[in-house]
């Protein structure tokens, strides 16, 4: 009796042995199925989580979103370690720490309410999971994408620091306070330009085109705003600064998206633009 079933021989016949193991090659890849792993019994693991693959379902629990800060963390940060190798500056090491209670804020801001931020003092982004899930309950359609970008700004931060730039607005508090508003508006605008490039470099559609990220966004303005931060001149939290107009971060948004390159968020070029 043949093990070859009747219905195959005609194939076997007109294509020959190979030509019907490629036809079935070829069925198996279109149904989704790796044929090395019928052939190896071996199951090849998943791939890793991206900004958009692993945003979390509406029902995480409070482990699960604090798995997504840190995906977003790595692509920003491998985005700039890219940027880097390109220049004579070395880009320092940075951290990420997600906390449940905010009572566990560096840099002095211990039990504040203002979200994701970067501390320079400990190079560590700090991101505050009950902020993050209150803004999912009341923005589910944009909260996401909405921390993910506070997050990828925290990372451009740390680029302020290593270029200098929050230094200089320390120094600038103590000898030239009349300056520090407008110096302080223009890190704002290239914190939305640096923003950008990740956005950009992720794969996501420009997120200051949605209005449901935008709105919570301004959520988290809002309550940074209202939250009672008495720091020394020498702390700079870039997300605390005296914030730029819409205009002006709309603009270096757009920048930062069009062609997300470093160079061309530079302060310079901001301070030449003119917005405030």
């Amino acid at each position: 009796m043949s093990l070859i079933p009747e219905s195959i021989k005609p194939h076997i016949r007109r294509f020959g042995w190979s030509g019907v193991l490629a036809i079935g090659i070829v069925i198996v890849m279109l149904a989704g199925i790796n044929p090395i792993t019928l052939i190896s019994g071996q199951v090849s693991p998943p791939p890793p989580p991206t900004s958009i693959t692993g945003v979390p379902p509406a029902t995480a629990t409070a482990e699960a979103l604090a798995v997504y800060p840190p995906v977003v963390g790595g692509e920003a940060e491998l985005m700039w370690r890219r940027a880097f190798r390109q220049t004579a500056i070395k880009y320092p090491e940075i951290k990420m720490q997600t906390v449940a209670d905010r009572s566990a804020f560096g840099c002095g801001l211990g039990g504040k309410d203002v979200a994701t931020f970067y501390c320079a003092q400990d190079a560590t982004v700090y991101v505050d999971l009950d902020a993050y899930a209150r803004l999912r309950t009341k923005f589910p359609l944009g909260a996401d994408y909405a921390q993910a970008l506070l997050v990828a700004e925290a990372y451009g931060a740390h680029v302020q620091m290593v270029l200098g730039s929050l230094d200089k607005i320390a120094q600038a508090r103590v000898a030239a306070p009349e300056t520090v508003e407008v110096m302080e508006k223009r890190l704002d605008m290239q914190a939305a330009c640096y923003g950008a490039m990740w956005t950009k470099t992720a794969g996501i559609e420009p997120l200051y085109d949605n209005p449901a990220v935008l709105a919570a966004l301004a959520e988290v303005d809002r309550n940074r705003a209202a939250a009672i931060v008495t720091l020394p001149p020498e702390t700079v939290i870039p997300e605390l600064v005296t914030p730029a107009s819409a205009e002006g971060r709309k603009t270096w948004y757009d920048v930062g998206y069009a062609i997300p390159a470093g160079g061309n968020c530079g302060l310079d070029k901001i301070e030449a633009k003119g917005l405030l």
